[in-house]
């Protein structure tokens, strides 16, 4: 007989073979079964491949790339002739403006320039411009401008003075002028230049033509609100220094701009509104990543100064809000005889011809010099986009958000854009 110890090696050695057999009888079924499965995968893949189509592109995609394809924004702004289509550039809120424009920066090799341009909107805003500037002439030592503009714009917003006007109020008010500004000056250095200004202003100001809203003057009185009976003509004569070493004056990604400007307004129908006004405006562009991400940093204020018995009447006043300084607020929004704002703008390229950017914008006006400073400033944020024609903005889109609302802005210029002198006839934003 065995041993006890045997009959266990026995029994431990027929429990594995147990164990073992089914896999050896399986073992020459696995790879058939495993080539079978891949095939039955391959030939899925074959009859998927034979029933795809080609992707159709919306009607949207195809207008976006035939756009592209046939540089149309480029047909646009280059014209023929001298001759295009100017779009954009009247007063913010006077909805889509376009008109003829006829630009000629080659004339006698580059030394003379002249434009002309009529525009309108379709609320009825109006604009004709002249233009003939010498931009360097007696070895580019020295530059010359003439200008002349009529405006009229029907409906400006007018929500009452000071920072603490309220949204409810808003009110609007008609502004026509003609004005006639001439810049002469001097270039003591490549980017820094020196002159001098002087204009004269016809103004009229009368009823706001939107029937939303009440017309200023019969909500504001000459008290509150100097100029709104009576308008005045003006002589206006200044001095101003530029330093600008922009690397591209129309979309820069380097570089900076640097205005201090002093103007002085005459009063020379009604000799009540005689008054001093300084303007201080920088801009620095900080590029990286080979200048497809930027930085834009921004400064402007505007300080006034009244003779004694002298106010400075309120269509001449600094103003805030709109397209241009605090986006989140309506055109026009604060009315007073100081300003501050600060813009901050990050910039980064996406594609050729697009730029996205993030902003933030704060700001306010005040009655006294004595409140140039940092508290109590509005705020808004937002973000946009900027199309590039030969690396200047041809277009951009802004929203801007704020504790009254948002607003959404679809311009034709770039943004900070303050970057030729003058004297102008009413706020540089008209």
């Amino acid at each position: 007989m065995w041993g006890s110890s045997t009959s266990k090696r026995i029994c431990r050695v027929l429990k594995i073979a147990f164990w073992i057999a089914p896999l050896l009888l399986l073992c020459p079924l696995l790879p058939a079964q495993v080539d079978s499965r891949a095939g039955e995968i391959q030939a899925a893949r074959a009859r998927k491949a034979q029933s795809l189509e080609p992707d159709e592109m919306s009607g949207t995609e195809r207008a976006l790339i035939h756009f592209k394809d046939a540089k149309l924004l480029e047909r646009i702004s280059a014209g023929v002739a001298g001759f295009r289509l100017k779009l954009g550039g009247l007063v913010s809120g006077s909805g889509f403006a376009l008109g003829p424009e006829y630009l000629r920066s080659d004339l006698a090799r580059g030394e003379i320039i002249f434009r002309g341009a009529a525009q309108s909107s379709f609320k009825g805003y109006r604009k004709f411009d002249l233009q003939f500037s010498l931009p360097s002439f007696a070895a580019d030592h020295l530059f010359l401008d003439l200008y002349s503009a009529h405006r009229n714009y029907p409906g400006i917003n007018y929500y009452g003075p000071g920072p603490d006007s309220q949204k409810n109020s808003r009110s609007n008010f008609r502004l026509e002028d003609t004005a006639f500004d001439a810049t002469f000056g001097v270039k003591p250095a490549r980017d820094l230049r020196i002159g001098a200004t002087a204009g004269y202003t016809l103004l009229n100001v009368g009823p706001g033509t939107d029937s939303r809203f009440v017309s200023a003057d019969q909500v504001f009185p000459p008290a509150e609100t100097p100029g709104i009976d009576r308008q005045a003509d003006f002589l206006r004569h200044g001095a101003f220094a530029q330093y600008d070493t922009r690397d591209n004056p129309g979309g820069p990604r380097s570089g900076g701009n640097y205005i201090v400007q002093y103007s002085r307004y005459l009063d020379r129908t009604l000799g009540q509104h005689d008054f001093e006004r300084l303007e201080l405006h920088f801009q620095q562009y900080i590029p990286f990543f080979n200048k497809r991400r930027v930085i834009a940093l921004r400064g402007k204020s505007i300080l006034t100064f009244t003779d004694e018995g002298q106010k400075v009447p309120f269509y001449l006043q600094p103003v805030l809000g709109g397209s241009d300084d605090l986006r989140g607020f309506r055109p026009f929004r604060f009315y007073d005889d100081n300003l501050i704002v600060v813009n901050a703008e990050y910039r980064w390229e996406t594609f050729s011809g697009l730029d996205m950017a993030l902003f933030v914008d704060a700001g306010k006006v005040f009655s006294k010099r004595s409140q140039w400073n940092f508290k109590d400033m509005e705020g808004s944020v937002g973000f946009g986009l900027r199309f590039n024609v030969r690396n200047n903005v041809f277009l951009r889109l802004d929203v801007g958000f704020s504790h009254e609302g948002f607003q959404v802005w679809v311009k034709f210029n770039n943004i900070f854009s303050e970057g030729s002198v003058g004297t102008p006839g009413t706020q540089s934003v008209f």
